[in-house]
């Protein structure tokens, strides 16, 4: 009897829920297939789309929920949002190829900032992507990151407006194996690494954690220190795993950083390395290494064993690192798929392929299980004809502003299953179906807080490729 009035209890809980989400359409001029970027402050979304032939950013007013185009710099490749001395909230900024600008307060005009060079030297004409070239080093204003060929540059905003550049000794990542070379910046972490409360750039070169360190009036140091962690990881050329590289797979591992955060909520950043186990071209397995962060006499440490691992036997598709139960831990969600003659087979004969979810929690003991917490499964729809593959709709949602969070997975293109929270199983064994037009490639949906209430919103967009009614719109679900 106390069983079934609790389950009453969670149902009608779960209902309200559902009946306080409320749908607003909205309306584009273009498809909204780029990218997305909340401006909380001044409750405005921008939103980019692409064709072949152009491309387009909107401004989606989150009051009235009207939208309007907004001019693209010729140059431009990104956007971002930096908060610039003398303003009061973040501001639009893009990064092209002469340096990063600002859109005018009327819009009519993009004004230059920083003149910089990268290594974005040929205009993409037909995208615009939001990137991570704004980043904040403790100053309470927005510096720019950009990567050229042979140099990482930092500008440091002073404030007065101005900026002062840094040219980081740290050339950019390059993968030469097809017949021209890739360039791509090499990705930065912000992290204290000697633990004098002021944070500092890092990078991984050559197998190693190479540091550079901000100082004491806030200049920053242009050589890397190469900092004595006795956490292991693959060189470049370790990684380059191809069949025409020379080596074998068998018995060839990957090691990778994947993430450095507070994982234990104890303070101090962790790192998170990625373990690629090759078996063959196309059987990988990974783990996920953590080794928590130690404070030394020397500034933040690390032991070589890492103290927990998790394992799986499938290929991430994914992977998400948040704490999904508010116990101030971090957990892991991976979403993940079997590469293999079943896997093959399946999609040929029914168009569709399997889709694992794993949650794995971590304990008061600072350990993940050997096996998932949690396992949910969805299904991916292949089109070989076509030559697509669409995934489904799967997102965590804090839905009560409380941290808990709900698991959305999507079912077809009109229905919308919610599995509450739940302290003993994370989510409920059952779900809450609700009606709604879902995209038919759910890989653009987005989750973000656009009503500042404290509880997130799912953003859900059409592009061209939708039913007709449907498209150049996006749909937002606000709690």
């Amino acid at each position: 009897m106390k069983f079934a009035a609790r389950y009453l209890v969670l149902l009608l809980c779960s209902l309200a829920c559902a009946d306080a989400a409320e749908l607003k359409k909205v309306s584009l001029q273009h498809p909204p297939n780029g990218d997305m970027l909340l401006l909380a402050e001044s409750k405005q979304l921008l939103v980019s789309g692409y064709s072949q032939f152009a491309r387009w950013l909107s401004l989606v007013d989150l009051t009235d929920y009207s939208s309007r185009m907004l001019p693209v710099p010729d140059d431009a490749q990104f956007f971002s949002a930096a908060r610039l001395a003398g303003q009061s909230a973040a501001q639009l900024v893009f990064l092209g190829l002469g340096g990063v600008s600002r859109l005018a307060e009327d819009g009519s005009y993009a004004e230059r900032i920083v003149a910089a060079e990268s290594l974005y030297r040929v205009l993409d004409q037909n995208r615009l992507r939001s990137a991570d070239f704004v980043i904040n080093l403790g100053s309470g204003l927005s510096d720019f990151i950009v990567a050229d060929f042979q140099h990482t540059h930092l500008y440091r905003q002073q404030t007065d407006g101005s900026f002062v550049h840094y040219a980081l000794q740290i050339p950019a990542f390059m993968q030469s194996w097809r017949s021209s070379p890739d360039y791509s910046p090499r990705k930065h972490y912000i992290v204290d690494a000697n633990m004098d409360d002021k944070q500092d750039l890092l990078f991984v070169w050559q197998g190693k954690f190479q540091a550079f360190l901000q100082q004491a009036d806030g200049s920053f140091s242009t050589q890397p220190l190469v900092l004595p962690w006795p956490v292991t990881l693959s060189t470049e050329q370790e990684a380059d795993q191809r069949n025409d590289a020379g080596r074998s797979y068998s018995g060839q591992h990957i090691d990778s950083l994947r993430e450095i955060t507070d994982i234990d909520g104890d303070g101090l950043p962790d790192l998170v390395v990625n373990r690629e186990q090759l078996a063959d071209a196309l059987e990988r397995n990974n783990s996920f290494r953590v080794h928590f962060g130690i404070k030394s006499d020397t500034g933040l440490s690390f032991l070589a064993e890492p103290g927990t691992v998790i394992t799986t036997d499938t290929s991430p598709i994914d992977v998400v690192i948040d704490d999904f139960n508010a116990d101030g831990r971090k957990d892991f969600y991976i979403p993940s798929t079997h590469f293999g003659v079943g896997t093959i087979i399946r999609v040929l004969l029914r168009g569709s392929a399997n889709l694992d979810i794993d949650f794995y929690l971590l304990n008061e003991q600072r350990r993940y299980p050997d096996q998932a917490d949690f396992r949910q499964q969805a299904t991916i729809d292949v089109s070989i004809g076509n030559l697509r593959y669409d995934m489904p709709l799967f997102q965590l949602v804090d839905i009560n502003g409380n941290g808990l969070k709900a698991l959305y997975i999507g079912e077809g293109q009109d229905q919308l299953k919610v599995y509450q929270h739940d302290k003993k199983r994370l989510f409920s064994r059952r779900s809450e179906k609700l009606k709604l037009d879902l995209p038919r490639d759910a890989r653009k949906v987005r989750v973000l807080d656009l009503t500042g209430n404290g509880k997130e919103d799912l953003l859900l967009p059409f592009d061209t490729q939708e039913a007709e009614p449907l498209r150049n719109q996006l749909h937002l679900l606000l709690h």
